[in-house]
């Protein structure tokens, strides 16, 4: 530790020189805690680092926090806020989060507005609704936390809820009523990073668009484009091009973009119908995916709406399919 502090102080971080100390016991590990999170320091911190002297050799290193360094973080600080609303955020895979909406509070020089909680399961035990107050706090000095409920409204609001057995991986693949949250997610997974990656094509795109199919926009023409609301003939043309370039992605791409499952170790080569002629044995076969898994890859190859997919890619020639 004295070396690795001296090349510090050498190459001019005297800051961390000056505050690393050695303990001999806990009483002064506490001690310079309690200092730390009471005085001024140069820079913005959220607890104390307490790690051995030595550390093991980098060979013996391994992906997972280190056995000879332990965080201690300082207590949080919370806010009370009222909840305004709760939204139900539907994702891509059918699954539900929580979101509450919140009067806007200052949080350690932050506004929060909002905090979402996690799963439908925790929202169903806590019950909140609008009028609620709730703690809120900030989980690494970033992200809003809810704490608990501090006091609850008399008056307990009626709120449309998902059914959970409504949403699926293989469900909403248009945005009929209850489907939109659902549906948007499946286009934003589409044309994003993990999808597609479609330049300059996101959720503002796909709420300008308004389509009712997830691959609808493969037969939109240029000119089309330019009639929709809110295009004017450069924005069409650049869209244009972008769509146009979704069909030089690779098969395996496309397979993503569309939600197939992960697939642990199964060879994705070949074509739709190699890949379809597999059953839920076939697929349990291959590394890294169980029962429950291989039966949503058989299932997905299968569905009528996804099936329907693949004929729209057949037609707009994209390999594979």
């Amino acid at each position: 530790m004295e070396e690795r502090l001296q090349g510090l102080r050498e190459l001019g971080f005297a800051d961390s020189v000056e505050l690393t100390q050695p303990l001999r016991s806990e009483a002064e590990a506490r001690q310079w805690r309690e200092r730390w999170y009471r005085a001024e320091l140069p820079f913005a911190s959220d607890g104390v680092v307490l790690r051995q002297g030595q550390r093991p050799n980098g060979e013996r290193w391994i992906a997972e926090p280190p056995s000879w360094a332990a965080a201690w973080k300082y207590p949080p600080r919370q806010a009370l806020a009222q909840v305004r609303a709760v939204q139900f955020q539907i994702g891509r895979t059918g699954r539900i989060t929580p979101l509450l909406q919140l009067q806007p509070v200052e949080l350690d020089g932050r506004r929060v507005s909002r905090v979402g909680l996690g799963s439908l399961q925790r929202w169903q035990a806590l019950d909140i609704r609008p009028g609620d107050q709730v703690a809120v706090a900030l989980a690494g000095l970033t992200i809003p936390r809810l704490d608990g409920v501090v006091w609850r409204s008399q008056q307990r609001g009626t709120l449309a809820i998902p059914d959970p057995a409504a949403h699926h991986p293989l469900s909403c693949w248009r945005p009929t009523p209850g489907c939109e949250s659902q549906f948007a997610a499946r286009q934003q997974w589409l044309s994003g990073k993990q999808g597609l990656a479609l330049p300059g094509v996101g959720a503002g795109t796909w709420e300008k668009l308004r389509l009712q199919g997830l691959l609808d926009w493969l037969e939109l023409q240029e000119s089309e484009l330019a009639k929709r609301p809110g295009f004017g003939q450069r924005s069409a043309a650049n869209l244009h091009g972008s769509f146009a370039s979704a069909r030089q992605r690779s098969f395996q791409q496309w397979l993503r973009a569309l939600g197939l499952p992960p697939s642990g170790s199964a060879p994705l080569q070949g074509d739709w119908e190699t890949l379809a002629a597999r059953d839920a044995a076939d697929w349990d076969a291959y590394g890294g995916i169980g029962p429950t898994r291989a039966a949503q890859l058989a299932a997905f190859f299968r569905h009528p709406e996804v099936l329907h997919l693949r004929e729209q890619l057949q037609r707009a020639g994209v390999a594979g399919f």
